[in-house]
């Protein structure tokens, strides 16, 4: 009787002490976690102040400076700089010189 009254106490110890060691992992990965997700909270945040007109397309400059391609998911746009072209006026009507849209070479 004696034996198994000190095997039943040895018995509560080690679960005693599995079940702590249990306790500290699952706070050390909880804080792991919040440590993660505060990073993540972070750069999205930097990821907003960006601004989310510039995340969509991206201008590919043109080394001569007079153009410039802005592709998009289905076109390819073209902005020519007005300054470079024959015959340019400064008080003409926007209207006259539209932004061309040249679609895609594959469908979309």
């Amino acid at each position: 009787m004696k034996q198994l009254a000190t095997s039943n106490l040895e018995f509560q110890q080690s679960v005693s002490s599995s079940n702590m060691q249990f306790q500290q992992n699952v706070t050390a990965t909880i804080q792991d976690l919040k440590t993660q997700i505060g990073q993540l909270a972070n750069t999205v945040s930097q990821l907003q102040s960006v601004g989310s007109n510039n995340l969509p397309s991206q201008t590919i400059p043109n080394p001569r400076g007079n153009a410039s391609w802005k592709r998009t998911a289905s076109t390819y746009t073209v902005a020519v700089a007005r300054s470079v072209e024959a015959g340019f006026d400064p008080n003409a009507d926007s209207q006259s010189h539209p932004e061309k849209i040249v679609p895609a070479p594959f469908p979309t």
